[in-house]
Parts: C-alpha cells; structure tokens; sequence
C-alpha cells in the first residue's frame, strides 16, 4: 500500500498496510525475543520473586504453600509459608522449575508477554483497528522489564488482553467467545485478586444491557473462580485466602508523589495514552472509560508507589501495576488518535507535510520501541551481574543450616530462604537483648547487611544496620566487605559465642 507513512501504520484514517503493520511488529517481538534468548535471567532482582519461586519449590516439595522452619530464638519448629500468593503464577512455574529448577521460574513471564502481545494484535485487527498500537505494550518499560521477573505482572497482562479480546468477539454473538471470557477473568483470580480490574465494568454491562449470552460470561467466570478457590484451597488449606488489601491499604498521605508518576507513565511512556482512552468513541465507549477511570484510580490510592527507592526503581517496580491496563489502552488508543490526528491533519495549512512529519515521528518511535525491545536485556543482564554477587557472597560465607539475620526485604531476595534450615530474621522484629539470646543458643550466627543510598528510606536503614552492629555482642568478625555498585554495600559477619 503506498502512501504516507502515518496511513500505512493506521494513524489516521481508517485504511492501514496490514504486511508492514505485521513485519514491525514482527521486527520488534524478534528483537525481544532475540536479547533474552541471549540475556537469560540468572537471579532474583527482588524480594517478590524469590516468594514467587519458594512457594512454587514448596508446592513442589510438599504440595502446599507451607514448608517447616526452626525459630533461631525458640527452636520451635514451625510451619512457614514460603510465599502468600494465589495458585496461578505457581501453576505456570512449577512445569519449569520442576525441569530447570528455580531458575525455569523466570521464563512464564516472557512467555506470557509475547501472548499478550499476539492477543492484543489479533484483538485490533478483529476489530478493524490497526494492530500498529500492540507496540505500546512493548513501548512501556515496566512491561519490558516485567517480562523478565519471576513474578505475576505479564500474566495478568495477558489475562486482560486475552479475556477483552475474547468479550468483543462475544458481542457478535458468539457464546463460546464469552464462555472462555468470563473463565479467562475468573481464572485471572489466581494470578492476583486485583487481576480482574480491567473485566468488571464490561462483564457489569453485558448483564445491565441484558445482551444475549451474558449467562455464558456468568458460568464462565464461576468456573474461572472456582479453579482459583480450588487453588487456594491446595496452597493454604482454606479457599478464600486473600492477600490483597492488607498489605496496600487505601491512602490518601502519598498521592501527590503517585499522581505524577502514574501520570508519567500513562501520558508519556504510553504516549496520549489515558487521554485516549477516555476520549473513546468506539462500541462498548462507556465500559471502556470506566474501565480505564477505575483501574487508574483504584491504583492511585492504593498505598503503594515505592517511595522508598530511586526515580529509576520507580518507573519499573511502581508503573509495573499498570500493565494490565495495556491492552485497553492500546484498544482505545487505536480508534482515539487516528481520529485526532485527522482532523489536526485537516485543519492544517498543508495536510500533506503534517502527515510527513507526523509519519517522521512515528518512525522515530517504532526504531526506539525496536531498540528499547532489544537493549533491556543486556542492561538488566549487566546490572544483575551486581546482583549476582550479593547472592553469591550470602551462599558462599553463610550455610545453609546457619542462622541469619538481616535488614528485611534487603537481603531477603539473595538469601534463598526456602533453602535454609532456620528463619531468616529481620534486624527489625528483634528486641533488645535478642542478639545475646541469639548468641547463647548458637555457637555461631550470621549478620548480613545490604546498606544502600538510592533513596532517604535506605539511608535511614543503613544507619540502622550500622547501630544493630555496635550492639552486637563478643567481637564480630567481617567476612565480606564489597560494593558490587555505587549505591550498594554488602557486609557479612560472623558472631561466635
């Protein structure tokens, strides 16, 4: 199809070159492919993920979410939970942890993000939609990271593409389509409960609007969460185990510092993109932007934004909430800005250079989209070399039937706790004296320290550690002493009795 660049990617009119829609996309997902092929995830980068993959070991090991653990202070034996996860992202891992060991516990999320890739493509195109805006899922760097975590992040994104593509299929009237929709949202439950977001206004319109075959979505989705209680109940013992609310409560204190971070991320990183969306005016318009409406604000007053480490951290670990959203975005971006972009063409004093330059613009994207998919993977390759080390340090000086103290969810994701014969402990949750009790029960303990200087938060803990350490009783010996960056310290001690 000859023509502007700008019409050819389906950014203006309602015609698009669907060979060179499909070769960019192609392009972009072969070069994704192509960096983790070669850049494959060798350690955990944060605490969740080490829970992630403990949980799928002791489901392995136990069939349950509980594994047994001595208290340093009291020798009791306890029964642990490894992690407090829903049964989904266990279910996609186990088949490969059981292979590869916990290092196969990385390769769902990459699995799940190419899925989510091809659904919300194939979702555009069935809808007469350029599949070109499927890029914005890989344009977004919190999606492009997440595809390399051990956690549940691309799946839940592939859940929302999947189960919406399969709603819009139901409303021209096939029931199947809603059947497997409602089972996709219901299953989604045991990804994470808040995985169901981006389903509830339409499943709540297709029931309000009484559309033909809205029982489907209904027995689809009991049977979606009946799955997730039976996961639940395997895991935890109990079916109605929820992690959720407790631990991001409502709040109102940190909304200033969240608003311009989610509004970063879904105005500029997602270009147009929350503008777009609610700007919609394609079929189903007033689910679509209170989808869009209720996920943003449930988000952004939920206590969570990651205050406590750096901008960079941020824009991954805080932004990665949204990318369920994605798909959404993408569906509505793609009916919003050709129109907008038409009519700013039309009201232009040369219509022609404006898509000239317009289509100049979008070029520049994809390449950087393109690049973007490739180089995350040699970056986080080379930044999780210092990872590593910390890892390596922690298994090589602390054994594993030794016991160990840190500063928290510092040290915990290097630890491998669900190796180890004794409770990891917290600097934090020991009270005065505990150290001495510590000392008088165990020939020898551990005290391992991450200090950083990425944030105020790290500082603050750093001096912590360094208080903790002066109390510690005899004459602690330092082990390990290194600095794998410029804001990360790992210390080591060895305190005999």
């Amino acid at each position: 199809m000859p023509g502007p660049l700008l019409r050819r990617f389906g950014l203006t009119g309602e015609v698009f070159d669907r060979r060179l829609v499909w070769a960019v996309l192609w392009i972009a997902i072969a070069f994704y492919v192509l960096g983790y092929a070669t850049h494959y995830p060798r350690v955990f980068t944060n605490n969740d993920e080490g829970r992630y993959a403990g949980e799928t070991r002791a489901f392995l090991d136990h069939g349950s979410a509980f594994v047994p653990k001595t208290h340093p202070l009291t020798g009791e034996v306890q029964r642990t939970t490894a992690g407090d996860y829903p049964f989904g992202m266990v279910a996609l891992m186990a088949p490969f942890v059981k292979v590869f060991g916990w290092r196969g516990a990385f390769f769902p999320s990459f699995a799940c993000l190419l899925i989510a890739m091809f659904a919300t493509a194939r979702w555009l195109q069935e809808e007469g939609r350029s599949p070109f805006f499927a890029l914005v899922l890989l344009g977004f760097p919190a999606l492009l990271v997440a595809g390399r975590l051990a956690m549940s992040d691309a799946a839940r994104t592939a859940a929302a593409a999947l189960g919406l593509w399969l709603f819009f299929r139901g409303l021209d009237g096939r029931k199947g389509a809603w059947l497997l929709s409602g089972f996709v949202a219901g299953a989604a439950l045991s990804l994470r409960e808040t995985a169901v977001l981006p389903f509830i206004t339409f499943f709540a319109g297709a029931m309000l609007r009484r559309d033909r075959g809205w029982t489907a979505l209904l027995a689809g989705g009991l049977a979606g969460t009946t799955m997730h209680l039976l996961g639940n109940r395997i895991l935890f013992g109990q079916a109605f185990a929820v992690r959720g609310f407790v631990f991001y409560p409502f709040d109102v204190t940190g909304l200033g510092d969240r608003l311009w971070l989610y509004l970063f991320g879904l105005l500029v990183l997602v270009p147009g993109g929350l503008a777009c969306g609610l700007a919609y005016r394609g079929r189903r318009r007033p689910e679509v932007a209170t989808a869009i409406t209720f996920f943003f604000l449930f988000y952004l007053f939920q206590a969570y934004g990651m205050v406590e480490s750096g901008t960079l951290k941020r824009l991954v670990i805080a932004l990665r909430y949204f990318a369920p959203l994605l798909p959404l975005l993408a569906f509505a971006m793609a009916e919003t800005l050709p129109r907008w972009l038409a009519a700013l063409a039309a009201r232009s004093r040369s219509p022609a250079a404006f898509e000239r330059r317009a289509g100049a613009l979008a070029g520049l994207w994809v390449a950087g989209v393109a690049a973007a998919s490739l180089a995350v993977h040699p970056v986080l390759a080379r930044w999780s070399e210092s990872q590593a080390e910390i890892r390596d340090a922690i298994a090589r000086t602390v054994p594993p039937d030794a016991v160990l103290v840190g500063n928290g969810a510092a040290i915990l994701k290097f630890a491998d706790e669900y190796a180890r014969k004794f409770v990891v402990l917290s600097r934090h949750e020991l009270a005065a004296g505990d150290a001495e009790t510590l000392a008088a029960r165990h020939p020898v303990f551990f005290v391992a320290f991450l200090d950083r200087s990425d944030s105020e938060f790290w500082r603050a803990d750093a001096v912590r550690n360094a208080e903790f350490v002066a109390r510690l009783p005899g004459e602690p010996s330092v082990l390990v002493d290194v600095q794998p960056t410029a804001t990360d310290r790992l210390r080591i001690w060895r305190v005999r009795r």
